[in-house]
């Protein structure tokens, strides 16, 4: 049989709503406030039966916890005996996720409250459900004063969430720069590998935060290092279209011609999304303009087959083979034909590109 929650001062049982939502004041400073000042405990003590979550009972109203109110419950040792998971701090914040006060103060910014916790002994290395700090959601929220505070207290910078990631990581990902660079002068790893293999520098090249890419590289950072689908920083600027990124990275040493899982080199991700300037810097580097992916394509495939007649005209430039043939014996001109790109057809053709030439199989899209 399961068993009721109770209201732990005025113990009304809190099936009906409107109750409910009458005992809201069991929540908020002045009730506590009052309960400490005649009982001299905690108001929770008293009620065993307390098994539920309790769904944030702040969200029906407009007030929040202040730093005194924090301050009553953590003398009664309420914040630490009875955490995030039944009081909730006040924040309507969805399905408890095994946070401390600590983790939900630095989500919401409240530098006096986590400067208050931690003063008072909080755990500033305490992880929720997916194993979180408090630094990670400081990260992410962009809150460079609390990170300031929870590293000198002695947060974990590598701290690894259940998807190895770091605070550098998430940082990274936010585009939080003085973040980045608290973090990193205070010994965070600037090459730790999430699970998909990723550093602080794929995120942000994949994120397009080239200032975060400068500090990242000027610390050491490694420009080839491979994600589990083996794509570089280098891959995601290509194809996001970062051309100094691009730049940046191949100045540091980038493998121009570095290949993914499937044999795709930046050149080939760039033809494809139609990133001129970046074809031109990558060929300029040296980049193979006759790589060949799995599927025996080249650049020169992917821009006739997406209407780039700029790039098609570089690539030839360059000594590209007008009639590569994939897997299936297909021409860049196959896939010009079929998708009725009329001006890239006699490009192809005005540099020798053979009109007949046969596919092995019925044409079908790229």
């Amino acid at each position: 049989m399961e068993r009721s929650l109770f209201c732990p001062i005025c113990l009304n049982e809190l099936k009906d709503p409107l109750r409910t939502l009458k005992c809201k004041l069991v929540f908020c400073g002045y009730c506590i406030k009052k309960w400490l000042q005649v009982k001299g405990s905690c108001p929770m003590d008293r009620n065993a039966v307390v098994i539920k979550d309790l769904s944030p009972l702040y969200s029906y109203s407009d007030e929040r916890p202040t730093s005194p109110i924090i301050e009553n419950l953590l003398e009664c040792n309420g914040i630490y005996f009875h955490p995030n998971r039944i009081w909730n701090m006040g924040f309507s914040s969805g399905k408890p996720a095994k946070c401390t006060a600590l983790h939900v103060a630095a989500r919401e910014g409240n530098f006096e409250i986590c400067q208050l916790l931690v003063s008072k002994g909080a755990t500033v290395d305490a992880l929720d459900s997916e194993n979180r700090t408090a630094l990670h959601f400081a990260a992410f929220k962009g809150n460079l004063e609390i990170c300031q505070l929870l590293v000198s207290k002695g947060a974990t910078v590598d701290a690894l969430d259940l998807k190895n990631g770091t605070a550098l990581h998430v940082a990274a990902l936010k585009g939080n720069l003085e973040i980045c660079q608290l973090l990193v002068s205070k010994g965070a790893t600037v090459d730790a590998l999430n699970l998909k293999n990723r550093t602080a520098l794929h995120v942000a090249a994949l994120e397009g935060n080239l200032k975060i890419c400068q500090l990242l590289v000027s610390k050491g950072a490694t420009g080839d290092v491979l994600d589990s689908e083996k794509w570089t920083p280098l891959h995601f600027a290509a194809s996001e279209g970062y051309l100094e990124i691009c730049q940046l990275l191949l100045s540091k040493g980038a493998t121009v011609d570095a290949l993914d899982l499937e044999n795709w080199t930046a050149l080939h991700v760039a033809a494809l999304e139609g990133n001129l300037k970046i074809c031109q810097l990558l060929v300029s580097k040296g980049a193979t303009v006759d790589a060949l992916n799995l599927k025996n394509r080249t650049a020169l495939h992917f821009a006739a087959s997406e209407g780039y007649f700029e790039i098609c005209q570089l690539l030839l430039s360059k000594g590209a083979t007008v009639d590569a043939l994939d897997s299936e014996n297909r021409t860049a001109l196959h896939f010009a034909a079929s998708e009725g790109y009329l001006e890239i057809c006699h490009l192809l053709l005005s540099k020798g590109a053979t009109v007949d030439a046969k596919a092995m199989w019925r044409f079908v899209d790229c």
